[in-house]
């Protein structure tokens, strides 16, 4: 009877906890506005159009100028084809995103429950619900959450299948390295994971002396598959010689804990505590195969990798570009905290727990990249009468706008001011001003292209809002 209770209280707890995670990343979501990756994102993923002018979008066809996505394909037709189902709009773009944010929380668990009990699992969990950082790409119209999820995934089919012999459980097998194959596909930075995973069959082998050769084989067997399906990409991938990243000093004694932790206080406490476990087990991560081996592998390869293919090739120093090491971050250093012998342990998680608690209710709205606040502009111009919106942007802009589910219930229209219409008697003029995602804090002077109806005389100005990143105009024509 004891034991059934119990199951149960942890049951609780578990869905307690990671309900509380979907829950902050859904309140998030609800507020978050877009930016000029999540435009271009959503102009190629449109469900409207053909695959095959899909792809001249993705390699850079924009209509009014050009420019390529870099992310792997995958996710761009995965989006396309869900939203062909739900509806195009940016709302259920990210939902996607949400929906993958919230499933890895589920994933966190399982993972840790590998390594530790459920108390341990549970904490590490809390603090992944809590983090700042997987909060906010949870609401990015990018691959970012759904690579965590496969990713964190694919290592716990790792470990079972590095435990057992697959052909006890060949679903198990199958389906590593369906959701490696998937993870591959959706973003080259995993090939990092899987360097770590040959470093930790490679360390058993020598200090075993046995060769793992059932997930030797489904590695393997893996990584030619993924070449044979994304050769085209992984080449269009390596001509590359520059990245939107550069390698910079202060990332030598930061290593994205600032990012990753959504706060400089925070990162650097965490950085601090991982150097300093990190060193404490040195000898025991080289010299001993252990199976929590496995996170320590992935996140130095991490930043191993980065940086040698940062100084021979193109710098990729970004977190996003690994934030499928957080998570496993987190969990390793709640695993070796649980194994340090402290008196005061639980006070020293406590700690960690409030001030984790404490960084995202302070820094809940911090997001670093400044978003243009388009949901406020839609909802001035759908309470006024006027459907009619012009704009000097281009055709990605426009399409952004188009996609809001507001814009659509108000029935808004959007043209360019070149095939402007006489017959619109009364319209807004919407302008991105100077945008901070591009020009960062400012107080630039108004630019020109926002005049574009001061030059007319035809035109009164009704009304004039002006927002960061943008201005709003209601004209009337006189004519």
């Amino acid at each position: 009877m004891n034991k059934i209770n119990f199951f149960n209280k942890i049951n609780i707890y578990i869905f307690l906890v990671i309900t509380f995670g979907c829950l902050i990343r859904y309140f998030y979501f609800l507020n978050v506005d877009g930016w000029f990756d999540e435009w271009n994102m959503l102009y190629t993923i449109d469900p409207n159009i053909s695959n095959q002018e899909t792809w001249k979008r993705y390699y850079g066809d924009r209509g009014d100028h050009f420019l390529p996505e870099y992310y792997p394909p995958l996710n761009a037709f995965f989006l396309k084809f869900i939203l062909n189902i739900f509806g195009y709009n940016i709302e259920n773009a990210r939902f996607i995103s949400l929906i993958f944010g919230c499933g890895s929380l589920i994933l966190v668990f399982n993972l840790s429950k590998i390594f530790t009990n459920y108390k341990f699992s549970l904490i590490s969990t809390l603090i992944v619900a809590l983090n700042l950082f997987l909060i906010w790409q949870s609401s990015e119209i990018r691959p970012h959450s759904f690579v965590v999820f496969f990713s964190l995934l694919t290592t716990i089919l790792f470990l079972k299948i590095y435990e057992k012999n697959f052909k006890s459980n060949k679903s198990i097998f199958i389906t590593y390295i369906a959701s490696s194959l998937i993870l591959l596909s959706s973003w080259p930075f995993v090939l990092i994971i899987f360097f770590a995973k040959f470093l930790y069959i490679f360390q058993y082998f020598l200090l075993l002396k046995k060769l793992k050769k059932d997930i030797l084989f489904a590695i393997i067997l893996t990584l030619i598959l993924y070449i044979l399906l994304n050769y085209e990409y992984l080449t269009y991938q390596l001509s590359r010689d520059e990245h939107y990243t550069k390698l910079y000093l202060a990332f030598f004694y930061s290593f994205h804990f600032r990012s990753f932790f959504g706060s400089i206080f925070l990162g650097a406490i965490f950085l601090i505590i991982f150097s300093g476990i990190l060193i404490y087990n040195l000898k025991n991560i080289f010299f001993k195969s252990s199976k929590e081996n496995i996170l320590i592998f992935i996140i130095l390869s991490a930043y191993f990798l980065t940086i040698c293919y940062s100084l021979i090739h193109a710098s990729v120093i970004s977190p996003k570009y690994i934030i499928f090491i957080l998570p496993l971050l987190i969990i390793w250093i709640i695993l070796k905290i649980e194994n340090l012998k402290l008196r005061y342990k639980i006070f020293f998680i406590l700690v960690i727990l409030l001030l984790n608690f404490g960084n995202s209710y302070l820094n809940y709205k911090n997001n670093p990249i400044d978003r243009p606040p388009t949901k406020k502009i839609l909802k001035i111009i759908s309470s006024s009468n006027i459907n009619n919106i012009y704009t000097v942007e281009n055709i990605v802009f426009n399409n952004f706008i188009k996609t809001h589910k507001i814009f659509n219930e108000k029935k808004l229209q959007i043209k360019k001011v070149k095939n402007y219409n006489s017959e619109d008697t009364n319209f807004w003029f919407v302008c991105l001003n100077n945008p901070r995602f591009a020009l960062g804090d400012n107080n630039f002077p108004e630019q020109e292209k926002c005049k574009f109806f001061e030059k007319r005389d035809n035109f009164v100005l009704k009304k004039e809002i002006k927002i960061v990143d943008y201005i709003i105009r209601q004209y009337e024509n006189k004519i």
